[in-house]
């Protein structure tokens, strides 16, 4: 239960004005001065500018950045592996759905899920690279293709 004293901690470093216009917001236009706030409002704006609440945004900000990076590595691994075609996912999301340690689509991944992906898709580009030295593979068909000289 916090008190009128933790709210003013909060609000030490603003300036009247926009603390009373956010009271103001904040009590659907009843009043502007912090003593008049109910004992239910007062928690409530502690909650909202507490400093846990934005430590847990901060928080859910980062896992997804590090989701994005991820997700970004294994696209680009499955282009370069020609699971991916450039400006199409069908192939894609085929593979996903059959082949896929996890059988499902890429944004439903967890952070977890997306590194055993991501470890995956590495295995498969070693096992490519090792078959792409057995003549008429699909692998060695593939890297013949990138190193035809067209001069």
């Amino acid at each position: 239960m916090a008190t009128i004293n933790d709210l003013k901690e909060l609000f030490a470093e603003r300036d009247e004005l926009s603390i009373a216009s956010e009271v103001y917001g904040f009590t659907n236009f009843r009043t502007t001065r912090m003593e008049e706030l109910t004992q239910e409002e007062i928690d409530a704006l502690v909650k909202v500018h507490s400093p846990e609440k934005l430590d847990e945004q901060f928080n859910a900000l980062i896992e997804e950045l590090k989701m994005k990076e991820w997700r970004s590595k294994i696209l680009a691994l499955a282009e370069r592996e020609g699971i991916k075609e450039p400006n199409s996912f069908q192939k894609f999301n085929n593979w996903m759905l059959l082949n896929s340690k996890f059988k499902k689509q890429l944004t439903y991944h967890s952070l977890k899920e997306l590194q055993e992906l991501h470890r995956q898709l590495c295995a498969l580009r070693d096992n490519n690279k090792r078959s792409a030295t057995k003549p008429l593979t699909k692998a060695w068909e593939r890297k013949a293709n990138q190193n035809i000289n067209w001069n």
